[in-house]
């Protein structure tokens, strides 16, 4: 009889801490407006399984794409309530918040040197220290800043461009990035802002003769087939970064902030290598459909653009950012 009762004890002792051990599982929301048919979207998967992976099932990470949680601005808002845990954006999608203005200088012309210089700078103390600046002013954290995209072209259907001169007059479709917009004024262009999925029926129409963005995107979006002129500037580099609500940031213990860096590098990685394959594709697509690549005069960009930075010092980055970031890669 006792031991029937210390069985059943045992046995209660078990079923009781199957709930407990369930309960103590953290579970995640990341919201992305990205598709999943999309180069970025590869890192979300990734990340989720490896941050499942090195915590033992202890975390795991919800995936919500196609924007099921909000588009851009409301997965920001999301993230800043907590209402949304995580998104995975351009490290510019900051701009828009108490703090995040002057991660904006990751896009001034030139700035960087590679994919691999933009991901390491950007993983850096000298963008650790924005990042926190960031998380104290906004309640958001950039934690990690994996995932190259395409370097930035330009594609239009007027004309070949090889040089500045050549945008002279031309209407470029930019995104909503003041040091783009003074980047493309400097050059003689007319900068126009439109949403992405504006930019193809705006080439069409001719209310815009050509966009501003990468070869994934002009892939991705079709513009190839009302937009006939490529240049691979290569401009901007430009990579994804991870964000975090930093109240459930703060609340990690050090091993489980490790295990999101790590996996928030795996993820970039495999993204970076998505993206690359559709860029080899991408060549081969204008091939065939007919779209004249030219090789631009790089040093011919370089020295228009060298100053287009100087309004922005001290304003919108601390001053001599600029400068720091560029004497890094020397």
């Amino acid at each position: 009889m006792k031991l029937s009762r210390l069985f059943a004890a045992g046995v209660f002792a078990v079923m009781s801490a199957v709930p407990a051990m369930a309960q103590s599982v953290k579970e995640i929301r990341l919201g992305s407006p990205w598709p999943t048919s999309s180069t970025i979207h590869v890192a979300l998967p990734v990340f989720a399984k490896e941050v499942e992976r090195l915590s033992e099932g202890r975390i795991k990470v919800n995936v919500y794409p196609d924007s099921q949680l909000g588009d851009i601005q409301s997965l920001i808002n999301g993230v800043q309530l907590g209402t949304v845990d995580m998104t995975y954006l351009a490290i510019g999608n900051a701009g828009v918040l108490r703090g995040g203005q002057a991660l904006n200088v990751a896009y001034v012309p030139y700035l960087f040197k590679s994919k691999a210089h933009a991901e390491k700078i950007a993983n850096s103390e000298t963008f650790t220290e924005l990042y926190d600046d960031l998380a104290e002013q906004s309640g958001i954290r950039i934690f990690a800043v994996y995932g190259a995209r395409s370097p930035r072209a330009i594609q239009n259907s007027k004309h070949a461009v090889a040089k500045p001169e050549d945008l002279a007059g031309l209407k470029i479709r930019i995104p909503p990035i003041d040091g783009i917009r003074a980047a493309f004024e400097t050059m003689g262009a007319r900068p126009v802002v439109l949403g992405l999925g504006d930019t193809y029926n705006a080439i069409e129409r001719h209310q815009v003769d050509g966009h501003e963005n990468g070869i994934d995107a002009a892939v991705g979006y079709k513009w190839y087939e009302v937009a006939k002129h490529f240049t691979p500037t290569d401009h901007i580099f430009e990579t994804a970064a991870w964000y975090i609500n930093e109240k459930l940031w703060a609340s990690f213990s050090d091993k489980e902030r490790a295990i999101f860096m790590e996996a928030a590098k795996a993820g970039g990685l495999a993204m970076t290598t998505a993206g690359e394959e559709i860029d080899a594709e991408g060549y081969k697509i204008f091939e065939r459909d007919g779209v004249t690549v030219t090789t631009p005069d790089i040093a011919a960009f370089r020295d228009a653009l060298k100053d287009v930075h100087l309004p922005f010092e001290g304003k919108v980055w601390p001053k001599g950012l600029v400068d720091k970031i560029r004497a890094m890669q020397e």
